[in-house]
């Protein structure tokens, strides 16, 4: 074993003279293994190695063997650092060690200027692993398993015995004497691993001896897929997508140009994109549903996909990013000669058709409409939000829903959630602000002009 070790070393370039390795070790006879291993390694290749060690505190043995471990150290030589776990939470024990454990691999790499971390994942582990994730979500990302070399911490990490089975390091360790701890946890049938690892894996081995070899390489060709996937879609991405302020979108047709086959892998790599960058999850449930939904010959719909963020389909775009804040309970009352904003992107005016306005600065180069008033136009207004039921008189026969005119203009749902209208104070709608004005309320040619509206917005 020793010596696969090193060629596997020297031909995948795990260490060169002058590397500082950090040695994740938990006592355990696979990290015992791998420590010795690197001790043999750092005296003929000139290397420095640390050792970095957990006391999970969970059982009464672990203070004894963090003791053991610490000594072993000092008497080969050895930087040692340790960190006991003290905030043990009630559930998902799991999860949370290993988080625990990555950041303080990362803050002794960064402090103490390591470039490279070697864990002791082994074949059996790299079986078990890839088990587990098929049964609890089915996801090829997910299903390739532990790489055995990957960026972390600004170096790299290492699972340098990931193709030793769990029979040769055993066997290693009892040829060395190594003084490994046995984690009695491993034991327990209760955690998921366990029974994997103490029911279904020794029936799969019996099954055929060359399986951890299968999944090792079934591994690898998962891991070289993905990365041609991901390169497509990272090319996609890069080419069609609109990314503003929490905002990502695309045209649709530049979406659907691609094959059906494509078009699911493109918008996963979306969705962890936007996980990586925004910590926001899309569920594969809604994945599939924005992938059906492009499919369909839909003009407009939305579908809300996890805090707060929601998808929008607006006749030829799609927008993913936050819920947009309707603010319907939000009014303003206005008189004849005042002005302000309705929000950070709109303002507006009632003013004398004589008076010159003092606009604002910051809405100077904002578009603008500007509506002569009729000289019955109310000295005070009602700005709201609108609300289903809303009517307004655009002829002196024709009285029409505001929801239907938004409708027939093409207004996207978005737009029209935002719409403002004016009305009187007995609530009789006057205007759809920058869409339509009652004809009571527009100055005909005959009228003396006294006020006008003008609405600034960007």
């Amino acid at each position: 074993m020793e010596r696969e070790f090193e060629q596997l070393g020297n031909k995948n370039s795990f260490w060169q003279q002058g590397s500082r390795i950090l040695l994740a070790v938990s006592g355990g006879a696979d990290s015992f293994v791998l420590l010795r291993l690197m001790e043999k390694m750092r005296i003929k290749y000139d290397f420095f190695i640390g050792v970095a060690h957990i006391n999970h505190q969970l059982r009464p043995s672990s203070t004894k063997e963090a003791q053991d471990l610490a000594q072993y150290c000092q008497e080969h030589a050895i930087a040692f650092y340790e960190r006991k776990w003290e905030d043990v939470p009630h559930a998902g024990v799991e999860e949370a060690a290993r988080t625990f454990r990555y950041a303080f691999f990362e803050e002794l790499m960064q402090d103490y200027y390591f470039d490279t971390l070697m864990t002791a994942h082994h074949a059996d582990d790299q079986l078990e692993t890839m088990l587990m994730k098929m049964i609890r979500d089915g996801q090829l990302k997910n299903a390739m398993g532990i790489k055995m070399r990957q960026a972390f911490a600004g170096g790299k990490l290492i699972r340098p015995l990931l193709s030793f089975s769990k029979e040769e390091i055993y066997s290693y360790a009892s040829l060395e004497n190594l003084p490994y701890f046995e984690d009695e946890s491993n034991y327990y049938l209760d955690v998921q691993r366990n029974r994997l690892r103490q029911q279904v894996v020794p029936l799969l081995k019996s099954e055929n001896p060359q399986i951890l070899a299968h999944f090792q390489q079934f591994s690898q060709q998962l891991i070289w897929a993905e990365e041609i996937i991901e390169e497509k879609a990272r090319k996609w991405c890069s080419e069609y997508l609109t990314e503003q302020e929490a905002t990502i979108s695309f045209a649709v047709k530049d979406f659907l140009i691609l094959p059906k086959r494509e078009r699911y892998f493109t918008l996963q790599y979306l969705a962890q994109k936007i996980k990586r960058e925004y910590d926001v999850s899309i569920s594969e449930d809604n994945l599939q549903k924005i992938v059906k939904l492009l499919g369909e010959d839909k003009a407009q719909w939305q579908l809300d996909i996890a805090a707060g963020w929601r998808v929008v389909k607006m006749y030829e775009k799609l927008t993913i990013g936050k819920k947009i804040s309707n603010h319907s309970a939000k009014t303003f009352h206005f008189k004849v000669g005042e002005s302000g904003f309705l929000s950070e992107n709109e303002w507006l005016a009632i003013v004398p058709i004589t008076e010159k306005v003092n606009l604002p600065e910051k809405v100077k180069l904002w578009s603008e409409i500007s509506q002569p008033l009729a000289l019955n136009f109310p000295n005070e207004v009602i700005i709201r939000k609108r609300v289903d039921g809303d009517r307004i008189q655009l002829t002196k026969s024709l009285r029409k829903k505001v929801s239907r005119i938004l409708i027939d203009k093409k207004v996207p749902n978005d737009i029209r959630e935002k719409t403002w209208v004016i009305t009187d104070v007995n609530n009789h709608v006057l205007a759809v602000l920058s869409i339509a004005f009652s004809y009571l309320s527009i100055a005909v040619e005959t009228d003396k002009i006294h006020y006008r509206l003008l609405y600034k917005y960007q």
